[in-house]
């Protein structure tokens, strides 16, 4: 007990957060170096009561006592208050000694607390002080040599060198030796302190990456004990009695079916029940981790879908269904379908007239990835039961794959005008549907196709269908078949093989525009993507948008993004301290690998962060997806800048301003063209700039190609520009040729 109280108080406490390790080391040096000097004054104090006439000594040595414990006491509150009042205590003392008392023996431990002024400075302050105590002590030095230097040669020797010896080895040489030693000390706890942070922050990296897989998982050793489950995980297997996972066992929740044996989780895939629920089926699958032993188990509920297996194979006509249903919605596949079509038209006279439409529901793959594949199941047999419900008995309704819904409807001659066609298929579209108690909103795309004029079969009317969804739009959701779309089709095919095989191959280059000060100076660059096919070149919107829907972005984007930080790393080496903006149109954040390359990148260099910004294209529909703005909150977090690109155009531009933690404000070049002849456009790009202001964000204004249009943004206080007016694009190998020359003539080396 007596032990632990000493350790704790002279040692203090070693649990001290990061940052404060000096502090504790002074106050504990502060504490030994008190609690030694009390004790040799105690001796002392005990010793004169036993020596006749020493009642002055006693007295001074009391008083002298006293104020060493008071010390001790208020060490710990005013550490360095006490410190200075300690050194003080000692000089005065020891050159009350040196100066006022006769005594050989005296002069001696004067000599010796001053020589050791230093050593103690060091342990309690800074080097500095360090220095200034030993530069006091030069003048008891000089005090005590300067008899013996005028006395004779032969009787200097002795004297002045112990002197010398004793002062160079206390008063330079310990306090020096031990600098070193803290000096030492302290550069190894800087970089484990930086060691610490960067490990924390890979933690918190890899933390959040388990848990936004957006698929219920569970960490788990070889025999079973569970580790680490994410949110989704505990929200499927646990009850409100029993919420915490880890340190449990997954046979204290999961019962295997079948011949799985006792550790079903070692298996590849095991069918499971829910002990608590016997009725809920969870279907695991094991991804082994080699270098640590242990498991990634992904679960799956497959309640619904074992019910619908049971209900069919109870059934005498299941083989049927399997072979001609949607096993889901029970509705006719792509085959069965086109065959009831195909039937209903050589059933009917030549006179029959009809409407054959594909509805696609919208952004379904990032529902599902929001909701898991469950949900996304009840939305696509919910919405299957309210179509059959609002159509007519003569419509023909089939699943196509995924999240496709075909219908053939026979129409009068009033619905052939596409309006009429256009109000009949919004009537049956629902705008939402409940799932679990809560409401989604619906979005969908339609293409249409008309029998007779557009196919005589099904398989032709369908294969037309496919062609106008194709082109229908976040605008456009209803497109209709026209034959020059079929022309188009095929040339964009042909491009998007190109463009794939481009990619694969690095083809696509970066070229960087300028951004420019008001004054014309350039302050930074934004990257931007070409491609070059047959020595001709294709216009961005066109490849990007084939890359979009080829799902080509996360790769095109790793490939720019990873060149971008070559020319970068070569740019800080040589000073040249000028930001790129990279272009990003939602699909790449939703890909998981890109978003771990740029938590990866800012991780392992963090200078990326003045260095490399990001440009968030507004108009991009998926940009409202909560999981963007949650990637995009991390991402401002790690020190990326983020800007919001064609502000003003895209599907919620002031909301966007609540959810993405944006830093820069781009103002699209549809309000700048009209400046400076158009007040109502000034208006506007004045309201920006002030609503910008307002939220402290940098405003850049881009397609300048006058001379009075920069004029008039860089008076309505706009902070950077950038148009054909300054500068065109040029490659990026043109500014970084010869060694990065044109980077450095233009005066952007600080």
């Amino acid at each position: 007990m007596l032990i632990n109280f000493l350790k704790n108080y002279f040692l203090v406490s070693s649990d001290q957060p990061l940052g404060r390790e000096e502090k504790t080391f002074q106050q504990s040096a502060l504490r030994i170096l008190l609690a030694l000097t009390v004790c040799i004054f105690f001796i002392s104090e005990i010793h004169s009561l036993f020596i006749p006439g020493e009642l002055s000594f006693l007295s001074i040595n009391s008083v002298y006592l006293c104020l060493l414990i008071g010390l001790l006491y208020f060490s710990k509150k005013y550490a360095k208050v006490t410190a200075v009042l300690f050194l003080l205590t000692l000089v005065t003392t020891s050159f009350l000694l040196l100066t006022l008392s006769d005594e050989f023996h005296a002069e001696k431990y004067a000599l010796v607390s001053l020589y050791s002024l230093p050593l103690i400075t060091r342990l309690l302050f800074s080097f500095r002080a360090c220095l200034v105590a030993m530069a006091i002590n030069v003048y008891p030095f000089f005090l005590m040599t300067s008899d013996s230097l005028n006395v004779g040669q032969s009787d200097l020797a002795p004297s002045f060198y112990f002197q010398l010896l004793t002062f160079v080895t206390l008063n330079i040489g310990l306090p020096l030796a031990v600098s070193r030693i803290i000096q030492t000390l302290e550069s190894n706890a800087s970089h484990m302190k930086v060691l610490y942070r960067k490990l924390n922050d890979n933690y918190a990296m890899y933390e959040e990456f388990f848990e936004n897989t957006g698929t219920p998982s569970l960490l788990c050793d070889q025999r079973g004990k569970i580790l680490k489950a994410n949110q989704l995980a505990r929200d499927l297997i646990s009850d409100s009695k029993r919420k915490y996972l880890p340190d449990s066992t997954i046979t204290d929740w999961l019962s295997p079916l079948g011949d799985t044996g006792r550790f079903f989780w070692q298996s590849n895939v095991a069918e499971c029940t829910l002990k608590q629920k016997t009725n809920i089926h969870i279907e695991i699958r094991r991804a082994a981790l080699t270098q640590h032993g242990h498991y990634v188990l992904h679960l799956q509920n497959t309640t619904q879908l074992r019910a619908i297996q049971q209900e069919l194979e109870s059934t005498q006509q299941t083989n049927s269904r399997l072979a001609h249903f949607d096993l889901l919605t029970l509705l006719p596949n792509h085959r069965h379908f086109c065959h009831q079509v195909n039937q209903r038209i050589d059933e009917q006279d030549s006179h029959l007239t009809g409407a054959m439409f594909i509805i696609r529901i919208s952004h379904f793959k990032l529902l599902n990835k929001q909701y898991g594949k469950d949900s996304a199941n009840k939305v696509i047999l919910n919405f299957s039961k309210m179509l059959q419900k609002r159509l007519s008995e003569q419509a023909i309704i089939g699943r196509l794959r995924g999240v496709k819904f075909s219908c053939f409807v026979p129409l009068g001659q009033t619905y052939l005008i596409q309006k009429k066609l256009s109000t009949l298929i919004h009537s049956i579209l629902p705008s939402q549907i409940t799932v679990d108690g809560s409401r989604l909103n619906m979005d969908y795309h339609v293409g249409i196709a008309y029998y007779h004029t557009d196919g005589k079969t099904a398989e032709e009317l369908l294969e037309h269908c496919e062609m106008a969804l194709e082109y229908s739009t976040s605008i456009d959701r209803f497109s209709y078949y026209n034959h020059n779309l079929e022309n188009k089709l095929i040339e964009e095919h042909k491009l998007g093989l190109k463009l794939s095989t481009a990619i694969k191959n690095k083809e696509i280059s970066i070229w960087l525009q300028p951004q420019v000060t008001p004054n014309g100076q350039i302050c930074s660059f934004e990257a931007l993507a070409r491609w070059q096919n047959n020595g001709k070149f294709i216009p961005p919107t066109s490849f990007i948008k084939i890359a979009e829907d080829l799902g080509l972005l996360p790769l095109l984007a790793e490939n720019l993004v990873r060149e971008l930080v070559v020319t970068l790393s070569q740019w800080q080496k040589e000073h040249i301290h000028t930001p790129i903006a990279f272009n990003l149109a939602g699909q790449e954040l939703m890909n998981d690998g890109f978003f771990a390359l740029l938590m990866t990148l800012i991780a392992d260099n963090p200078w990326l962060t003045n260095m490399l910004e990001l440009e968030i294209t507004e108009t991009s529909s998926v940009m409202t997806h909560p999981l963007i703005h949650k990637r995009l909150r991390s991402l401002s977090q790690y020190g990326y800048s983020i800007a919001i690109d064609d502000f003003g155009t895209g599907q919620a531009s002031l909301g966007q301003l609540v959810d993405i933690p944006a830093d820069i404000l781009k103002i699209d070049r549809r309000f700048i063209s009209p400046l400076p002849g158009d007040q109502r456009h000034i208006d506007i790009v004045k309201s920006t700039i002030q609503l910008a202001e307002s939220l402290n964000m940098k405003v850049i204004a881009e397609g300048i190609e006058t001379k009075e249009q920069a004029n008039l943004l860089a008076a309505l206080g706009c902070h950077t520009l950038q148009g054909y007016y300054f500068a065109k694009p040029s490659p990026l190998s043109d500014w970084t040729a010869k060694d990065n020359a044109k980077a450095k003539e233009l005066r952007m080396v600080y």
